[in-house]
């Protein structure tokens, strides 16, 4: 057969990029030619670097409202009156509900301009990041095999519902359904591309109806609601554990005596010396730090309001300890350093650090619950406390505990003071049973992630919907 065509797309954050460039650079290996497309300059050298060709394309994320004003007219035609135009929400509004409703509308957009795009150069599959819409729908319109991927642990994950309760999840779905932007877009969607995406999809969580590769492992999966089932029903998985050559143990990782601005890595001490990591992600300290995107028991709070919570309680307890090493990653907010004020001697905080090097010499891992962050302490086997913030850390957090990896904090704001730093000193406690029995489960979790096949098998689900494609004669 003919060379293989692949495009690929994706959002465009560090931790959706980096699961997928093994796969794309395995595809390049197995002579496919893969087109990667971008918006920004960004991760150009990695794309290339991983064997594929860069393509200029537009997005829609947070520019929503330009994208369909360029879109309007054909908007208009097809149905988008001015009843879903005034629905939209407005800027002020939480990022989620924009991304919510913005999604479709925008999508259809974009699915439309991919259409005209590949009638010079059309793929033979799609391979799309799961909260994308249009390359799903443009492909759909072409007959192209699709196969998406999700970064964070499958299905089971609420996203857009992590302030819903289980039970609460379908009618907060069924009531989004009814948004009449949503209604005006997906008429579109049903004439235009062939897709009734309301009543097949879970909104901004595409999956595939023919294959979907997760980069993880059914263990940190959450519960799937029924309705959601029943949507996903006949839609194939792929759990591929990790990509990363070097986690996987297939690559060895060189590590250096310094950290990224010189000073020697603070997680390099004494075996008498625990080290702590915390890590609260970039949504936290970077995206939302100003934004209410965490709902608690006490109400919407900010991402600044989270961390200093956590940071705050870190210090009164540990400040000043000669046996414990706290080490922060804040971001690069001038806010969260100023806040912090002087820190002790034995509290360290950065921009950003190699958090991989640094987990290594970790004994407790306090995190945000990122699927990428939970992957990458479960592979090196360290206990975790989770204090989740928002969208897939709750189910992730959870996950951890259940699987006795170590302890969630679900609802961080309600917890009474000190009640986290008595967990986390006696993980520390020398001897501990409990930071024992975190470890060793967290070893058993990080063996099933490397058994998952990673690139080779994410290539290989990617390359049978192509063969079965030709041998049916193609669309």
């Amino acid at each position: 057969m003919a060379r293989p065509k692949v495009a690929v797309f994706n959002m465009e954050i560090v931790g959706t990029v980096n699961p997928i460039l093994p796969v794309v650079a395995e595809l390049v290996q197995r002579k496919c030619d893969v087109r990667y497309y971008l918006s920004k300059e960004t991760y150009v050298k990695d794309v290339t670097a991983a064997g594929a060709t860069p393509v200029k394309f537009d997005d829609y994320f947070t520019r929503w409202e330009e994208l369909m004003e360029e879109e309007s007219e054909w908007l208009k035609t097809g149905g988008y009156d001015k009843e879903a135009f005034d629905a939209l929400p407005a800027k002020d509004d939480t990022m989620m509900i924009r991304m919510m409703v913005f999604s479709l509308p925008g999508g259809c957009c974009l699915a439309r301009r991919l259409t005209e795009l590949w009638k010079d150069w059309r793929p033979d599959l799609v391979l799309y990041n799961v909260m994308l819409v249009h390359p799903f729908l443009a492909a759909k319109k072409l007959g192209i095999k699709t196969c998406s991927f999700a970064t964070y642990p499958g299905p089971g994950t609420p996203m857009h519902l992590y302030a819903q309760d289980f039970d609460e999840r379908e009618d907060f779905d069924n009531q989004l359904a009814l948004h009449p932007s949503l209604r005006a877009a997906n008429v579109i969607a049903e004439k235009v591309f062939g897709v009734d995406v309301l009543q097949t999809q879970l909104q901004c969580r595409f999956f595939s109806n023919e294959a979907n590769i997760v980069f993880n492992i059914p263990e940190l999966q959450g519960p799937v609601n029924d309705y959601q089932l029943k949507r996903l029903e006949g839609s194939q998985f792929h759990w591929v554990g990790t990509t990363d050559p070097e986690l996987r143990g297939l690559v060895p990782r060189v590590e250096a005596d310094e950290d990224q601005d010189g000073t020697e890595a603070p997680w390099r001490t004494t075996p008498d010396v625990k080290v702590v990591l915390v890590s609260l992600g970039s949504l936290t300290v970077e995206y939302r730090w100003d934004v209410p995107e965490h709902k608690s028991s006490t109400g919407w709070i900010t991402g600044k309001e989270y961390s200093l919570r956590l940071w705050n309680e870190l210090l009164e307890t540990f400040a000043g300890r000669e046996d414990v090493r706290v080490i922060l990653s804040i971001g690069k907010r001038d806010e969260a350093r100023a806040a912090l004020g002087e820190l002790p001697s034995n509290f360290f905080a950065f921009t950003f650090f190699d958090q991989i090097s640094a987990l290594r010499h970790t004994d407790v891992f306090v995190t945000h619950g990122g699927a990428n962050s939970i992957k990458e302490a479960i592979l090196l086997g360290v206990p975790m406390i989770v204090t989740p913030f928002c969208v897939d850390q709750p189910t992730n957090g959870q996950a951890v505990e259940r699987q006795g990896a170590g302890k969630c904090f679900n609802d961080l704001m309600a917890t009474p003071k000190g009640e986290l730093s008595a967990v986390l000193e006696d993980a520390l406690r020398p001897g501990s049973t409990v930071a024992r029995q975190w470890r060793q489960r967290s070893l058993e979790l990080g063996q099933a992630l490397r058994r998952g096949g990673g690139a080779p098998a994410a290539a290989e689900a990617c390359l049978s919907l192509i063969i079965e494609s030709a041998s049916k004669g193609g669309a």
